[in-house]
């Protein structure tokens, strides 16, 4: 189903009970905040999403926070359509292979755009009073999340939407002592963008303009229909149109408007528009600290600012915030599913034999062979898949740091099971593969770091745990297991006993 905007998706969370009201006083100030708590709760009860609407210590008190709506498989299936986590997989694999698939947006009419109800001009803006923020666990910064931003190719004018993470400079905490100007804090914002060198498609473009000596326009939308926001942080081809790759998810065209003072479009319905422009001769800000998706904190990051040049924003409007940490956390499994579909969209292309990929929240890959054993196509199958993974099409594969591969009896989202296989199908030294050329996760906090700041090579382990038939036996033991539909029936037959 296609969802108009972000909060039609939240009508539906909420009439399934998987989104909550929260009028509690809840903390959101710098270092005394109880913001990580409550993620770190919400995911150990397998809680829904919430909306503050009484934070203490926020600058914006009529304005409520959404916090982890996407916290579990089954809310980021249901922005497909879906409920069970591999049905929609297998949608995003599909639509993401196929561009014949894809619908491209459409420009409409900006007068009566949900996204303009509220104009603020770049005279008046200043951004501790029009943005709000929330401070979470020891951040030093109140990041702006759940945001897509979008830039052109400033060489051949390709769309970029990407979903970038951006720094509020008002009241940050400099993590080397230094200080932020009034101007940055009021009037600029930093962004998530590795450009020197160049490590995502922000940063291409970046790269090329400062190479140029251009300016480059953005333009932030900040809650937009959650299928916009599931393509911006798939790794679709550089120079395709992520907006065209939503419309494919979505099942009809992404509706666009116009900026208005920079020459880009942003989704109509989208609660907020922050439009800017990066100078060729900015400096880089430092900023710190950042809690990650590996769940560290990044004490030090460089990257660019820009200059705000006019908000919009929905009457009424809704802000959303949360934090990356030791995981799981909320837009954890959102941001898992384009990986997944990413490399399983690429091996379905080239080996039928591949059922499914599964990324753990730690970032450990996890590839389910429909075939295992005498099955398997030829000897050292297992192996060929890992290295399949390594090489498959995309910005992920190549950076699976650990990657297992099981046959068709072993559950991927169960670790229990994987580990099973680990432990009874595999002898370390033969089944195993050490990469120790790879390239790294750019949060992997093992890995040696580069001039910039973050790593860029690495080491990487494949695990081949596949029952090695016909490589050392031509018979295996067979498996002691229950059938899950005796288990079911035992469990209804006992209900009243066991509760």
């Amino acid at each position: 189903m296609a969802f108009k905007d972000m909060r039609e998706y939240l009508s539906v969370l909420e009439e399934d009970g998987q989104l909550k009201q929260v009028d509690a006083p809840i903390n959101c100030e710098y270092e005394s905040n109880e913001l990580q708590s409550l993620m770190r709760h919400l995911h150990e009860t397998d809680g829904p999403g919430v909306v503050l609407n009484n934070l203490q210590g926020y600058n914006t008190p009529g304005i409520p926070v959404l916090y982890n709506p996407f916290g579990t498989r089954e809310r980021t299936a249901m922005i497909l359509g879906e409920r069970d986590p591999l049905a929609a997989k297998l949608k995003h694999a599909d639509i993401l292979a196929d561009q014949a698939k894809w619908q491209a947006p459409v420009v409409v009419d900006g007068t009566d755009a949900p996204c303009k109800q509220v104009v603020i001009e770049e005279a008046d803006i200043s951004l501790d009073k029009q943005l709000p923020h929330t401070w979470i666990g020891q951040e030093g910064s109140s990041y702006i999340c759940g945001a897509i931003v979008v830039t052109k190719d400033p060489e051949t004018g390709a769309r970029n939407v990407g979903w970038y993470r951006l720094t509020q400079l008002w009241e940050c905490r400099h993590p080397t002592g230094g200080s932020y100007t009034d101007r940055q804090q009021k009037q600029q914002l930093s962004i998530f963008a590795f450009w020197n060198p160049p490590m995502n498609h922000i940063g291409i473009h970046l790269a090329k303009a400062k190479a140029m000596g251009k300016p480059l326009e953005v333009a932030v939308a900040k809650l937009c229909d959650p299928a916009v926001h599931l393509a911006a942080c798939t790794g679709t081809p550089f120079g395709s149109d992520e907006f065209a790759f939503a419309g494919g998810l979505r099942g009809s065209p992404v509706e666009l408007v116009k900026c208005d003072t920079v020459d880009l479009e942003v989704p109509a319905t989208a609660e907020w528009v922050i439009e800017g422009v990066f100078q060729p001769d900015a400096d880089d800000v430092t900023i710190g600290w950042h809690s990650n998706s590996v769940g560290y904190y990044d004490k030090l990051q460089i990257f660019p600012v820009f200059d705000v040049k006019r908000i919009t924003h929905r009457k009424d409007p809704l802000w959303y915030a949360t934090i990356e940490m030791m995981p799981p956390f909320d837009h954890n499994y959102l941001g898992l599913m384009p990986v997944e579909g990413e490399v399983l969209s690429d091996l379905q292309r080239k080996i039928p034999e591949v059922k499914d990929v599964v990324v753990t929240p730690n970032m450990t890959y996890i590839v389910q062979l429909t075939v295992d054993g005498a099955q398997k196509p030829h000897p050292e199958f297992g192996k060929f898949v890992l290295h399949a993974v390594w090489g498959a099409a995309g910005r992920w594969g190549r950076t699976a740091k650990i990657v297992v591969v099981v046959g068709p009896d072993i559950d991927p989202y169960d670790l229990q099971a994987v580990e099973f296989a680990i432990g009874t199908r595999v002898q370390p030294y033969e089944d195993s593969i050490m990469n120790r050329s790879g390239q790294a996760m750019i949060l992997d906090p093992s890995a040696a770091k580069g001039p910039q700041g973050f790593p860029m090579t690495g080491s990487q382990l494949g695990i081949d745990a596949t029952v090695k038939i016909p490589e050392r036996f031509s018979d295996y033991a067979p498996v002691s297991q229950a059938d899950p539909a005796a288990v079911a029936a035992i469990a209804e037959k006992l209900k009243d006993v066991l509760g």
